[in-house]
């Protein structure tokens, strides 16, 4: 029996593409026996899981399936599963190719500590992702070879390089809004900087501060000042537009999403509405009034009828300063564990909702110095 349960196992996977070690097998195998499930069911357990993951070779390996199984077995990847809490270390990180116009992932694996062009590359990839959303949107989208006989009009993006010299033309930037000199606003973009004038500017519904990004209609004037006639703010995207333009990346971490899962997910969605997510802030755990208003959050939210998925406690923890040379570790140990003395107090939040801890920019960290 063992030896026909194997070979139907080995058949199984070989009709999805993907090779067995001996080990492997006996592995599945064993899984179908403790399970009592016929090797079609765990064939389609496993396969399910294995396509949310990165595989990188069709040949599975003892470790793969030992995981996948182990997760099958802890209830990991039940169907049901909408909640997944990614450390801030496990998430992948994603970088934009210009001249290809797709995402990469890194294959570096994040530092709590950036080097000295971190900050910089940071905004000026924002500011290329934003320019290549803006460009597929169908106002400044141009047309395509099949649809140039229609002679649709669109708004042309320029670069701020490119305006110079072209005086009383109706020209189109996109770049960031900044204070260079006092008094002065100026769009900067990759490619250098351009004073702008806002006084007769109409401007669309938004909230526009300094450093943020923009789009500005206008004219360059024979001074050398870019006149804007009318700003806004990037367009939006929907999402399904920006998953047939970026593919099937998952760019939070956790399981790749196949694009069949998407219907089931949105479904899952809407019968969710009765779900929440609690959000705290300066959750000072060295004031006794602090566990009194904690008590009586779990305690109203413990009596709903769907208890929240998810609470999120964000620092910082104690109401005075705290820095990793002056910390006494055991007093923040002791708040924590009444923390969670007074979790546990609420079976129902214990089994049904997730707990994350974000600590505040005066909690004990590895340096005092933000990014």
């Amino acid at each position: 029996m063992s030896m026909e349960v194997q070979k139907a196992v080995h058949a199984e996977f070989r009709l999805h593409g993907l090779s067995l070690k001996r080990e492997s097998i006996k592995l599945i195998v064993a899984y179908v026996d403790d399970q009592n499930v016929s090797v079609e069911d765990a064939a389609d357990l496993i396969l399910n899981a294995l396509q949310k993951q990165e595989l990188k070779t069709t040949f599975l390996d003892v470790a793969t399936v030992e995981k996948v199984i182990g997760d099958l077995l802890e209830g990991v990847q039940q169907e049901d599963s909408t909640t997944h809490i990614i450390s801030a270390f496990d998430m992948p990180k994603y970088s934009y190719d210009c001249i290809k116009k797709a995402f990469y992932r890194v294959a570096k694996n994040p530092d709590m500590f950036g080097d000295a062009t971190a900050k910089i590359s940071l905004y000026q990839e924002r500011l290329t992702i934003l320019r290549n959303r803006v460009s597929r949107n169908k106002l400044f989208a141009k047309a395509s070879l099949e649809l140039a006989s229609s002679k649709r009009t669109y708004c042309e993006l320029t670069s701020v390089q490119g305006v110079m010299g072209l005086y009383d033309e109706v020209k189109y930037l996109l770049g960031v809004l900044t204070e260079i000199e006092d008094g002065n606003l100026f769009i900067e973009d990759t490619t250098g900087t351009i004073k702008v004038d806002l006084s007769t500017a109409t401007s669309t519904a938004g909230l526009f501060t300094e450093n943020c990004i923009v789009i500005a209609e206008g004219q360059l004037r024979i001074d050398g000042i870019f006149e804007v006639t009318y700003m806004g703010l990037p367009m939006l995207e929907k999402r399904h537009d920006f998953r047939d333009a970026t593919g099937n990346e998952n760019f939070f971490g956790g399981p790749n999403i196949r694009i069949e899962d998407f219907a089931q997910l949105e479904d899952q969605e809407h019968a969710a509405e009765s779900d929440m997510f609690v959000v705290l802030s300066d959750v000072w755990l060295d004031l006794p009034a602090t566990f009194i208003k904690l008590r009586n959050v779990f305690d109203g939210f413990s009596q709903v009828e769907v208890v929240p998925s998810l609470f999120v406690l964000m620092g910082n923890f104690s109401s005075q300063p705290n820095h990793i040379i002056h910390t006494d570790y055991n007093f923040m140990k002791e708040h924590f564990d009444a923390l969670a003395e007074l979790i546990c107090e609420f079976p129902r939040l214990t089994e049904g909702s997730h707990f994350v801890l974000i600590p505040g920019p005066q909690d004990p960290s590895p340096s005092p110095a933000l990014p």
